[in-house]
């Protein structure tokens, strides 16, 4: 793009007259000067030429941002449908419990508070409401604990990066909860990003338009990024695909990304339903939920009857072809036949991830679709990376503070790699000793686990294109 400054337009405008009168003075100061110059740059040249220029660099947001007006910015992302992505919170799981049998049904509702200790506690509100039925309280007794316990998300209060907290910190009760003694979170709260920077959202616009090219495998890439944290794609001859047994046209979309939603079906039962089995996703003994992949059962109702979750029923996830997909086979199976019977009427209420449903309709939409194209969209596998490290504090630094501190680093390191598909131990180490307060780490000991997935090769963990790293329990131990 050709940008003229101020000289270059004043350099013009000398060149052509001096081309075309000659013996006009023109020197610095002259009233000719000051006329058919300076006048002319400062009262309309100027501008038009900073409108070009200006106009130039909108044509190019992504390498001129910096220099465009936010509106400017706004209006060329939503000729794409590309809004900013807001601050995100910290997430996590928090445990509420009572030492004294409930005597009554006990609510955690949504937005209750609990939070830190400490002169900048960090504040964190319960997401979604949670009870312990008196009918079935003991369900939720935890015998080791000797207590009536209920794990429960929660989010930080406030956006960004910033507000977590490490193992075992969330302890107090802002929001004070009948029949609750107190709480406690048994693994790290984490997460939380700032505001999506202008450069993102313009690679987003760039990443959506070359995704309409849907047809090559970076083009779906792209085009599903715009919904999820992190996409890969499986197609023909992938040692993973075993949909299409090699005829291709089968493509297994993985993505890290959750948008849980509740949804309610309701079954009636019948006596052909039970013997055929025909249309009807039941047996006598289990039912298959309508929406896939299944996160969690939120109650199960048959005939104005509360079930108890568990003597009576179990949530059963798939663990096929099609498992953790929009196609999968997650479903409840009852201890006994005795539940479902000719007439009865089920009330099966659970939380399930949209986001997968989401983007498979996208993709099967009449705009986008491709015929003879089979697409199915699967979350990834979580595999949980245990760390254990043993660290030495620099002299009369707090261990115990910089063990916290040390663990919520590691713990947000590993979540954020996403699917990139190796957890390095030499990167633990590194991200460990860069921090304020480590003098040394025994290299000896250190060491990383998986479970749920993944392969420990040497130090490292290296992972499927089906599967992500989460943090599990980073064991930060005092080396002295």
């Amino acid at each position: 793009m050709r940008i003229k400054s101020r000289e270059e337009i004043r350099q013009d405008l000398l060149t052509a007259l001096n081309n075309m009168l000659p013996d006009l003075d023109l020197t610095e100061g002259t009233p000719e000067r000051d006329m058919f110059i300076e006048s002319q740059i400062s009262g309309a040249l100027s501008n038009i030429w900073d409108g070009i220029n200006y106009a130039g660099k909108a044509a190019a947001p992504l390498t001129y941002y910096l220099e465009l007006e936010d509106v400017e910015i706004d209006r060329f992302c939503a000729t794409f449908g590309v809004t900013p992505r807001p601050a995100t919170r910290a997430t996590g799981v928090e445990t509420f419990y009572t030492s004294t049998e409930p005597v009554d049904t006990l609510y955690i509702n949504d937005g209750n508070i609990v939070n830190t200790s400490g002169a900048n506690a960090v504040e964190f509100s319960v997401d979604g409401d949670y009870t312990i039925p008196y009918s079935i309280r003991n369900s939720y007794y935890n015998a080791i604990e000797e207590r009536w316990e209920i794990n429960c998300n929660v989010k930080a209060v406030n956006a960004g990066p910033d507000y977590k907290a490490g193992t075992g910190t969330v302890t107090r009760l802002q929001t004070a909860i009948t029949g609750i003694d107190g709480v406690v979170n048994a693994a790290p709260i984490t997460g939380g990003t700032n505001t999506e920077t202008v450069a993102s959202r313009l690679t987003r616009v760039i990443n959506k338009f070359q995704g309409r090219d849907l047809g090559a495998t970076s083009g779906i890439q792209n085009f599903v990024g715009v919904y999820a944290e992190a996409v890969n794609i499986v197609g023909a001859n992938d040692p993973l695909m075993e949909r299409d047994e090699g005829t291709g046209g089968a493509i297994d979309i993985y993505i890290i990304g959750e948008d849980l939603a509740t949804t309610t079906d309701e079954i009636i039962i019948t006596s052909s339903g039970l013997e055929t089995g025909v249309n009807v996703n039941y047996t006598s003994t289990d039912i298959i939920m309508l929406k896939q992949p299944v996160d969690s059962i939120t109650s199960v109702v048959i005939d104005n009857i509360v079930l108890d979750p568990l003597t009576d029923y179990t949530l059963v996830v798939d663990t096929g072809m099609l498992s953790k997909s929009t196609s999968g086979s997650d479903m409840i199976v009852f201890t006994s036949s005795g539940y479902l019977v000719d007439g009865a009427v089920v009330e099966l209420s659970y939380n399930y991830n949209s986001l997968l449903e989401t983007i498979e309709t996208a993709l099967n939409s009449t705009t986008n679709h491709f015929h003879d194209r089979d697409y199915l969209l699967r979350s990834m596998t979580e595999v949980t990376i245990g760390v254990y490290l043993k660290i030495k504090e620099i002299a009369g630094q707090d261990f115990t503070a910089i063990a916290d501190a040390v663990e919520l680093l590691i713990s947000d390191f590993i979540n954020k790699i996403l699917n990139a598909g190796t957890v390095e131990l030499a990167d633990i180490v590194g991200v460990a000793k860069n921090y304020a307060g480590v003098d040394n780490i025994q290299l000896t000991t250190a060491a990383l686990t998986a479970t749920g997935g993944g392969q420990i090769i040497g130090t490292d963990c290296i992972l499927s294109k089906n599967e992500y790293p989460v943090a599990g329990t980073i064991n930060i131990v005092q080396w002295t």
